[in-house]
């Protein structure tokens, strides 16, 4: 089966005819339409299982009230009451190799005195009054309203398997609607009533007194439970406005610059330590032009001067010696005279000598002009100090360009943000949301926790009742055909009970194998999970972790419990053997990063041949996008205008144009 469109008219935030292409493309199965919260993802959701099944639909909006009044609420504010509103889905699904396609359409209208609703089916094209007629039967061959849950679900329903409290109850009804269990079901509550019945026939007055007192305390726990369930749904209505009120004015409030506002402290303070660090450094620098930069001007003349003073320091050392060598040289040729050299070498050596004599006499007679007997001093002032000197101005002088050009910046962005009390009546609208917010939640948690109470009240109340009933049936049984026929009707229930239990314990294994592989492609972390269990009685998932030792779901991350929950929804889908769309509205609800990443590379192009994701823009962002960009092949954008109180469909995701 393949979902090719989907048409809404006036139908809940939805105003005039919106359409919607969901047939995929050639290994493209995801279908992406984003919106914000509010904006109709819920409402698509809503209108595939109206359009398919009506009155049996089991949409999120019908939690409570009549089928009437859902279809009431859901015909857009300003449509014509008089025209009303309308659902299409076409879709196609093959019939012994024959691609068959139908179009059912939900018309419906408020004329005063009530809801008037028509249903027509079109098989290719054509309208199929008797198919029409039909309707609620026929859509069983095509998506069984029982698996449903499996193949169109909400970030709630995986909510609800990933909590540890209420997963048993979530698994269990899907594992009753996939193994078809729900007439066991029906038949064993039948025999209840029957039960029930039969034993308030022949009670005694005291024992009648006793059923009556417990039965009107199960009635009125009852009614105080609807009434929680009641209170709850609105608070919960209320929860979701103000959150919705808080992001609108937390937008708003960013818009005008309130995040610039709210780092105007760091900005100041950015600024004040720019200005300390320029005021240091300009001190450093006037500190060392005080010492020996000035002469950084003169280091040619220095240089020059140190040259002068090693001449002029050579010169005094040759005027010391010029006496003791010309003594020293006419020994030497009176020494080499007496000797058998010939008399070319001693002129040779002599000639040498007199030109050295003359050399140091010519250095000798240059004046004296710096007065310094060494040249060490300036040598160390130009070759060590000069350029340590130089070297420090530049790191001096690259920190203020610095520190000034960050000063600059500061300043800049310091003048950009704006004045506090031009803000200030946002910045208030907005904390009011958010203390609207803090108190709707609490009022919902406190309705939560009332429910909860009132629910155990009840069960208490029921066991009451029931064990009233027990004592009132043994007590007025004196018939044995009465007897025989609660007593076989106890004997009914065992065996269905007993059925049951082995139905579901014969599909266990293959339904833990298919969750156990969905997991491991989620995961991919070999050693985490290498066995998954479901109590046939309990619906407890049961893990083992390495070296088959057991592994309590409380030791996985939420993130991981997610996953779980998103395994145990695919394997089911598996185990049908139908190949079946798959809807999903909000995706990826809490999980962090890493698990997102899960999800977006190894579930939603795989989790069927058609995937179609109702997601807002935090949950698949631009990097989901970007990933999943392979596997789409249409994107759709839900516009609300806050003004008008409606939304259009637009195509192109988020940041698409």
């Amino acid at each position: 089966m393949i979902l090719d469109e989907l048409v809404l008219h006036d139908v809940g935030v939805f105003a005039g005819r919106q359409v919607l292409t969901l047939t995929p493309g050639p290994h493209k199965p995801i279908v992406l339409i984003g919106g914000l919260n509010g904006a109709g993802k819920t409402t698509i959701l809503d209108a595939i299982h109206l359009a398919l099944y009506g009155p049996l639909a089991s949409g999120s909006a019908r939690r409570s009230g009549s089928y009437e009044a859902h279809l009431r609420s859901l015909i857009h504010h300003a449509a014509t009451p008089g025209d009303g509103a309308a659902v299409e889905l076409a879709f196609h699904a093959h019939h012994e190799g024959v691609a068959l396609h139908y179009r059912v359409r939900r018309f419906w209208r408020d004329t005063g005195a009530g809801i008037r609703e028509r249903l027509e089916v079109l098989r290719e094209g054509v309208p199929d009054e008797a198919l029409a007629a039909t309707w609620a039967e026929q859509v069983e061959a095509f998506l069984p309203r029982g698996i449903a849950g499996l193949f169109f679900f909400d970030g709630e329903q995986i909510e609800s398997l990933a909590d540890l409290d209420r997963s048993p109850q979530v698994l269990g009804s899907a594992l009753a609607a996939l193994l078809g269990l729900e007439l066991v079901d029906r038949l064993a509550t039948d025999l209840a009533v029957l039960r029930r019945r039969h034993r308030a026939r022949h009670l005694p007055d005291d024992l009648r007194r006793r059923v009556e007192d417990s039965q009107v305390a199960a009635t009125a726990a009852r009614q105080a439970e609807e009434a929680g369930a009641s209170d709850v749904a609105a608070a919960r209505v209320e929860a979701e406005r103000a959150a919705k009120r808080h992001f609108e004015f937390a937008e708003r409030y960013r818009a005008g610059g309130g995040e610039l506002l709210d780092q105007r402290e760091n900005a100041e303070a950015r600024v004040a330590t720019l200005h300390g660090e320029l005021t240091r450094v300009d001190d450093e620098l006037r500190e060392t032009a005080a010492g020996a930069a000035p002469l950084l001007q003169l280091t040619r003349m220095l240089a020059d001067l140190a040259a002068h003073a090693r001449r002029e320091s050579d010169a005094a050392r040759d005027r010391v010696v010029l006496d003791v060598i010309d003594a020293r040289d006419i020994a030497l040729l009176d020494q080499l005279r007496g000797t058998r050299i010939r008399a070319s070498a001693i002129r040779t050596v002599e000639s040498f000598l007199a030109a050295d004599r003359d050399a140091r006499r010519r250095n000798a007679e240059n004046t004296p002009v710096t007065g310094l007997d060494d040249s060490s001093p300036i040598e160390f002032l130009t070759t060590r100090v000069l350029p340590d000197t130089r070297q420090k101005i530049r790191i001096l002088l690259a920190r203020r360009t610095q520190a000034s050009a960050g000063l600059d910046a500061a300043e800049r962005m310091l003048a950009a943000i704006p004045d506090p009390e031009a803000l200030a009546p946002v910045r208030a609208e907005r904390d009011d949301a958010h203390r609207e917010l803090l108190r709707s939640q609490a009022a919902l948690a406190h309705a939560e926790d009332r429910l909860t109470a009132v629910r155990q009240q009840r069960a208490r109340a029921d066991a009451v009742y029931e064990k009233a009933m027990d004592a009132a049936a043994h007590a007025s049984l004196t018939v044995d055909d009465d007897r025989r026929l609660v007593d076989h009707a106890d004997r009914v229930r065992v065996t269905l009970d007993a059925l049951r239990l082995a139905a579901t314990r014969r599909h266990l294994d293959r339904i833990c194998a298919l969750v156990l592989d969905a997991l491991s492609r989620l995961l991919r972390k070999s050693n985490l999970i290498t066995e998954i269990s479901i109590d046939p009685a309990s619906y407890t998932v049961e893990l083992r972790g390495s070296a088959g030792q057991p592994l309590a779901a409380e030791q996985l991350s939420a993130g991981e419990r997610q996953l779980l929950a998103v395994a145990l929804l695919w394997g089911l889908a598996r185990a049908s053997g139908q190949p079946l769309p798959v809807v999903i509205d909000t995706p990826l609800g809490r999980l962090d990063q890493s698990h997102r990443s899960h999800l977006l590379d190894r579930y939603f192009p795989q989790a069927s041949h058609q995937v179609v994701l109702l997601s807002t823009d935090t949950e698949i962002d631009e990097d989901a996008r970007k990933r999943l960009s392979r596997y789409i092949g249409h994107t759709y954008r839900l516009e609300f205008n806050p003004s008008a109180g409606a939304t259009t469909v637009q195509p192109g995701y988020f940041w698409e144009s």
